[in-house]
């Protein structure tokens, strides 16, 4: 980790994802969590501010500025900046600095995607060619129908590529299983999806960028129609 002292107000960090990696922080596990954000920037500063005089100073900010491979941290205790700020410790400089941490939240997104809160796992898989899709969905024994889950599947093209949008609800029926039940059905994915993997690869785009750029060609059941009409 990178930093250096502007002036006696400033100190810039540059932080790198190898840093992340090495502090044992996953930027998004601490996005949504305010006090994580705050243990993390003042962790920062602990480690930058040889003379402690920002460590003691009640009124700090920090401004984030997104690089390729990681972010600036910009700290400040310009206590004419800080003053116009509403909150009290860790206080975002602008509205701005805050769409710019999204930003870097966006970046490290996965393309396969969990999202916890709606137990919902999305797989965008492409193609080089339909011939390979029919292929893919031909080894399946069924229409992907797992056991206690629903699923949808998309297809889209985009040039000569083809995109198969995965859907998986783990609890359709909103009932409360254990933490083993819900990794046993992400285990199930996995084990369906290597059928995929065989003939296409994960998708260097997420879901949400495929339906906006590709054409949809079959919604929510492709793989069922394909395998009735190609099979």
């Amino acid at each position: 980790m990178k930093y250096e002292r502007s002036n006696e107000n400033t100190i810039k960090v540059w932080i790198t994802s190898g840093d992340l990696k090495k502090r044992e922080v996953n930027i998004l596990d601490i996005m949504n969590d305010k006090n994580k954000v705050e243990n993390f920037f003042y962790s920062i500063l602990e480690e930058v501010d040889d003379n402690h005089d920002f460590q003691n100073n009640d009124l700090v900010s920090f401004q984030i500025l997104p690089e390729s491979d990681g972010f600036q941290m910009i700290i400040s205790k310009d206590n004419n900046v800080v003053s116009k700020l509403a909150e009290k410790n860790v206080k975002f400089m602008s509205e701005q600095t805050k769409e710019r941490f999204d930003e870097i939240k966006e970046k490290n997104r996965p393309i396969d995607e969990f999202d916890e809160k709606t137990m919902t796992r999305t797989v965008p898989i492409y193609f080089e060619d339909f011939e390979k899709v029919v292929d893919a969905t031909n080894e399946l024994q069924s229409s992907l129908d797992l056991p206690g889950m629903r699923n949808t599947s998309d297809l889209y093209k985009e040039q000569n590529r083809y995109y198969l949008v995965l859907k998986f609800v783990l609890l359709p029926d909103g009932i409360n299983v254990g933490y083993e039940e819900v990794k046993n059905r992400l285990d199930l994915i996995d084990n369906h999806l290597s059928l995929f993997y065989e003939y296409g690869h994960l998708s260097e785009f997420h879901a949400d960028q495929i339906k906006k750029q590709a054409k949809l060609i079959t919604k929510d059941s492709a793989i069922t129609t394909i395998k009735n009409y190609f099979n």
